[in-house]
């Protein structure tokens, strides 16, 4: 059965996670959408660079 989406429908967590009410709620979603992307670039290069010095 295909349920309806609603406002009275989305858990508390979805609405803290998606409503914004402030700039600096904003700010600091998109401060950790940086750092959450950062982090996964720098352990993908540590991953990468632990692999060629156990290649050699």
């Amino acid at each position: 059965m295909l349920h309806h989406y609603s406002e009275k429908n989305r858990s508390p967590l979805c609405h803290i996670i998606t409503d914004f009410h402030s700039a600096s709620q904003k700010r600091l979603a998109r401060f950790d959408l940086w750092g959450v992307t950062g982090s996964a670039l720098m352990a993908t290069l540590l991953v990468e660079f632990v692999r060629v010095l156990v290649s050699r």
